[in-house]
């Protein structure tokens, strides 16, 4: 879809009415359009831009998940971005990035068998 290519849109709201430079002419220019102008009407509904939009954002975001350099150790974990919410514990989020409590070595003789159960990347495997 062409309208979608190279799409750089930033919303964004400006209380009326309150001296803001450049207000006042996008005031007088927005009823100029709205009277003078040509009425246009989109060949599809509102919605149907916004589902469009909203998963061409979730495909990029997912082009950057999967080729980043950051976060590997969740993206074992979640390899499938979504904009839901999730719900993890403090201590799930602490293991999945390996940010918590846990030990790299141990003063136990059987050292090995103990440090290689405590780390993420051994969970993860």
């Amino acid at each position: 879809m062409t309208l979608l290519e190279n799409a750089r849109i930033r919303l964004g709201w400006v209380k009326a009415h309150i001296g803001i430079k450049g207000n006042e002419i996008a005031d007088t220019l927005e009823k100029e359009a709205t009277t003078d102008g040509i009425p246009a009407s989109l060949p599809f509904p509102k919605s149907f831009l916004k589902k469009q939009l909203l998963q061409l954002s979730l495909s990029r975001w997912q082009a950057e998940w999967d080729n980043g350099e950051i976060g590997r150790s969740v993206y074992n974990i979640k390899p499938k971005i979504s904009n839901k919410q999730l719900h993890w514990s403090r201590e799930c989020i602490q293991f999945a990035t390996g940010h918590g409590p846990f030990p790299s070595s141990t003063p136990s003789t059987s050292r090995d068998s103990v440090s290689t159960l405590q780390t993420t990347a051994y969970v993860g495997k």
